[in-house]
């Protein structure tokens, strides 16, 4: 397979030669479930997908001029619809159209995020009080599935992050894959296939995306966002294989955000408990969880680190090896495999609204006891010997 094959998603060939084969074959299922970490393309391959679909080229690659894909690219197109968590209305009920019953303002952020995606599928959409894909807009899907398209070629219909739907809108869905329309194609997306109803899973055809390479994202950072290589290179090993997470480590104060984990476990190691509840606090403050979810995710790799040198490994934060072998230096018996289960607990409790200042004080206290036990323990065995 050539390697300029759909260019706008990144990697992915095992993934991309599969839905060639399908395309070229015409054996496109009903149904997909894309599947795999967050940030690695999901969304941007059904996008792809559903351009290619309604090309007016007619050909295996979409051609990006046509006024179809231009129409995909806004995200525009009558027969192209991405579902996604909304917000909940004052007053709504679960007949009413999804948007009918939020503001002006919530409205106003749905289609700015809406553009931003359509400008790059790999955009994560963020919108405030946004936490569940709603039984209104599967209901939605579920009528639109029935109707005839309007150019007489398939309607593509993406769900993202499918597994944010309740129990209500994954019983409906499930109804809606099992009586398919001819002229319908569903395309789940989730990095959380588990959570998923097993029925769901089983009813359509299923897809595993891979981490990208870091040598893929390197590249992508420094082509399509004109970054430097050497910051490129950081970011890169920073991604741990998601493309999304390296793009929102640009657009945040990175530097700053990994100093801020290295004074967070000092603090929770530390006796000042005024310090360590001040730091929390203002963790806590944040107007996105997002960002206490990055947050988490640069401490994990700072601890992936830390057991990589335990190891003898390379790491990935090469900037801060100093702090980290002094780290291993002074806590050689602490446990680090606990501590990053502990760290991923946590964002798991982010991810599912748990008050963050809660999480955040019960991980300072798990980080005390993973770490300072051993600690203490060798003293105190070095002390009698």
């Amino acid at each position: 397979m050539k390697n300029f094959v759909w260019p706008a998603v990144l990697g992915q060939r095992r993934v991309k030669h599969a839905l060639l084969s399908a395309l070229r074959n015409n054996r496109l299922p009903h149904a997909y479930l894309f599947y795999g970490n967050e940030g690695v393309g999901k969304d941007a391959m059904a996008l792809e997908l559903a351009r290619v679909l309604h090309c007016e080229k007619d050909s295996y690659e979409a051609c990006g001029v046509c006024g179809s894909c231009v129409k995909i690219g806004s995200l525009q197109h009558p027969d192209v619809k991405l579902v996604f968590a909304l917000p909940v209305g004052r007053g709504e009920k679960s007949d009413d159209p999804p948007l009918a019953k939020l503001s002006e303002n919530e409205i106003k952020i749905i289609r700015e995020q809406l553009k931003l995606k359509g400008m790059n599928p790999y955009h994560r959409i963020s919108i405030p009080r946004a936490t569940i894909i709603k039984i209104n807009s599967i209901r939605e899907v579920r009528r639109e599935s029935s109707l005839s398209t309007f150019d007489a070629r398939r309607r593509v219909i993406i769900i993202s992050n499918a597994d944010q739907m309740g129990e209500e809108a994954s019983n409906t869905i499930l109804k809606t894959l099992e009586e398919p329309s001819g002229r319908t194609m569903l395309i789940l997306t989730s990095a959380q296939r588990e959570v998923l109803l097993p029925t769901i899973v089983s009813r359509c055809q299923n897809v595993r995306f891979d981490p990208l390479s870091e040598e893929e994202i390197r590249v992508a950072l420094v082509e399509r966002n004109g970054v430097g290589k050497d910051r490129a290179a950081l970011v890169a090993r920073l991604g741990n294989g998601s493309y999304v997470r390296a793009l929102e480590l640009l657009d945040d104060d990175l530097a700053r955000q990994r100093q801020d984990v290295i004074l967070f476990i000092k603090h929770a190691l530390g006796s000042n408990v005024v310090t360590l509840t001040e730091e929390i606090d203002k963790l806590s403050a944040v107007r996105y969880r997002d960002s206490v979810v990055r947050f988490l995710t640069l401490m994990l790799m700072w601890f992936r680190d830390v057991l990589v040198l335990m190891q003898g490994g390379e790491v990935i934060n090469l900037d801060q090896e100093d702090d980290l072998r002094r780290f291993v230096a002074k806590f050689p018996d602490s446990n680090i495999i606990q501590t990053m289960a502990d760290i991923e607990n946590a964002i798991s409790l982010v991810n599912r609204n748990v008050y963050i200042m809660l999480v955040l004080l019960q991980l300072s206290v798990q980080l005390k006891a993973n770490i300072l036990t051993g600690h203490q323990t060798r003293e105190a065995r070095e002390v009698t010997s």
